[in-house]
C-alpha cells in the first residue's frame, strides 16, 4: 500500500542517513533540513495533513542531527545574493522593478520559513 504523500518525510530521513554515511553530515543537512524540511513547512501552510506530520518530522530530524549542526545549517539556509538590476540590462525598467519585487517576496517567504524551522528545531 503506498504511503500517504504527507509522510514522505520518513523516506527523506532515511535518505539523509544514507547521504550522511556516503557524503558527510553537511550534505545530509543540506538535503534534509535546508531543502526537504523547509519545503515541507511551506507545504504545511496549505495542507493540514502535512501540518499534522511536522512534530514527528521534527523529532526524527533531532534524532539524526545534533542541535549545533542544525543551528549552523539554518544560519545559512535559503540565503541568496542581493538583487542585482544589472542582470536585467536591456529590459524595461518596469519589468526590472517587477523582478525586484518578486525577489523581495521570495526572500521574505524564505526568511519566514527558516525562522519557523529554527523555532521548531532549536526552540528559538
Amino acid at each position: 500500500m503506498p504511503m500517504d504523500f504527507c509522510r514522505i518525510w520518513i523516506e527523506q530521513c532515511e535518505a539523509a542517513r544514507g547521504i550522511e554515511d556516503e557524503f558527510g553530515t553537511q550534505k545530509a543537512l543540506a538535503y534534509l533540513v535546508a531543502e526537504k524540511f523547509l519545503d515541507y513547512l511551506k507545504a504545511a501552510e496549505q495542507d493540514a495533513t502535512f501540518q499534522a506530520e511536522i512534530p514527528a518530522f521534527v523529532a526524527e530530524i533531532k534524532r539524526i542531527f545534533e542541535p549545533w549542526q542544525l543551528a549552523e545549517c539554518l544560519e545559512q539556509a535559503r540565503q541568496t545574493e542581493p538583487f542585482d538590476p544589472s542582470n536585467y540590462e536591456g529590459n524595461d525598467p518596469e519589468n526590472i522593478e517587477m523582478e525586484r519585487q518578486d525577489d523581495l517576496r521570495r526572500c521574505a517567504a524564505d526568511l519566514l520559513v527558516v525562522e519557523r524551522a529554527k523555532v521548531l528545531l532549536l526552540g528559538e
